[in-house]
Formats: C-alpha cells, structure tokens, sequence
C-alpha cells in the first residue's frame, strides 16, 4: 500500500534534484507528480500546471467564446451579428465557469500551499510505499534542508502527536 506525502521546494530546480536522487535510488518515476507555476523539464514523471482561479476562468472564457465565434462563422450565416455576440458571450460564459469549477476542484486539496504555489514554489507529491516512506521522509529531512517535507497532509504535518 502507498502512502502520499508532500514536499515544498521553494526553488523548482532542488525540487528536480530530489526527484532525480529518488527515481536514481530506486522509487517509481510514476510515483510522482510535480505541482507549480514553474515545472522543471525533462522529468519522466507527471506533472501540472498550478493556475490560479481567475487565470482559469479567463482561459475557460476564451476557449469558449473563440470556439463559439468559429461556429458561427460557419455557413449558412443565418445569425444576426447582434445573435452571434450574444452566443458568444454565452459561451464564454459556460467556459470560464466550467474551467473555474475545474480549476478549484483540483486546487482544493492544495490550498494551504496556494500562497507558496503562487510565489513559484513547487510542490512535490510522491506516493511511496507505507513501509519506506518513513525512512525517506527523513532522508530528505537529513539531505536536504532546503525542502520543506510536509508529511501526508498538504497543510503539513504537525510538529506533534
């Protein structure tokens, strides 16, 4: 069974480091999933995007007004232009709330790191197995201080029990 923890890099690129020293050490490239505005290239593993709400919904708004616009363009132009913007402001409309809805369905576990996702951090969520992700949970604490190992809690672990 695996375990899912998470980790903070404040700068992208010792996020990849650590990536790189675990997939060399034997840990699954499918293990991981990187999360951040900056995503370092050249990993074999998942990675998305993080993307705040409005740019969400503005990038939903315009997919679906300029998919809207096509359509009507197409013949037989039987549309009144005053119909056509109508349709098209419809349609961005639809767009930007179902990107917006999207978007904070998959940002809402990680909202305690919006701050920190927002500043360009990168979050790394690795799903280990349960017997060793202890160990390498203080591997990373011992190797690496300049990550922040967050447990399996987005918001952090607490200090205590």
């Amino acid at each position: 069974m695996a375990i899912r923890i998470y980790i903070r890099a404040r700068d992208p690129q010792n996020g990849r480091r650590l990536v790189e020293e675990l997939i060399a050490d034997g840990v699954s490239p499918g293990a991981f999933t990187l999360i951040g505005k900056q995503i370092p290239g050249g990993l074999p593993v998942d990675a998305r995007r993080w993307q705040t709400d409005s740019s969400a919904g503005l990038r939903g708004a315009l997919v679906g007004a300029a998919l809207m616009l096509a359509v009507s363009l197409l013949p037989p132009r039987v549309l009144e232009p005053s119909a056509v913007l109508a349709l098209v402001a419809i349609a961005a409309a639809i767009g930007g709330g179902w990107w917006l809805r999207r978007n904070r369905g998959a940002n809402l576990p990680l909202s305690a790191q919006q701050e920190a996702l927002r500043g360009g951090e990168l979050l790394v969520v690795a799903d280990l197995p349960e017997a060793e992700a202890p160990r390498i949970e203080e591997r990373i604490n011992r190797r690496h201080p300049e990550l922040m190992v967050l447990g399996p809690d987005a918001r952090g672990s607490p200090p205590f029990p």
